[in-house]
């Protein structure tokens, strides 16, 4: 339990759970327009889900940058799911699904490092 405690502690380790969560939600959503239903209105959701993982991983580098300091795996995890993967979405849906899996595989990399 001590863990769970340590990252709820953390002004920054918050945000990155938050982003976990909508980015989780994010996944399932794609997978939803992939293969059910690619309407305007899911795109939309997509899109906006999207915004607020970004918004939350921005907020953790400047909350992490005022309690602590940003390394440089930070940043290269934030640049690759803020920059990497919308731009994957220009090509095939397997290889954006595979690129944003890996985007969720690198988030808790950032609170193991952050311990």
């Amino acid at each position: 339990m001590g863990f769970f405690s340590n990252i709820l502690a953390s002004p920054s380790l918050v945000w990155i759970v938050a982003a976990m969560g909508f980015y989780l939600v994010n996944i399932f959503l794609g997978l939803f327009i992939a293969f059910q239903k690619n309407t305007v209105d899911t795109r939309k959701i997509h899109k906006y889900l999207f915004y607020s993982i970004a918004f939350c991983l921005v907020y953790f580098l400047i909350m992490n940058q005022t309690h602590n300091e940003n390394t440089l795996i930070d940043y290269a995890v934030v640049l690759y799911i803020v920059a990497l993967v919308p731009f994957s979405k220009r090509w095939d849906v397997l290889a954006h699904a595979l690129v944003a899996g890996m985007g969720l595989i690198l988030l808790p990399l950032l609170i193991v490092l952050q311990m």
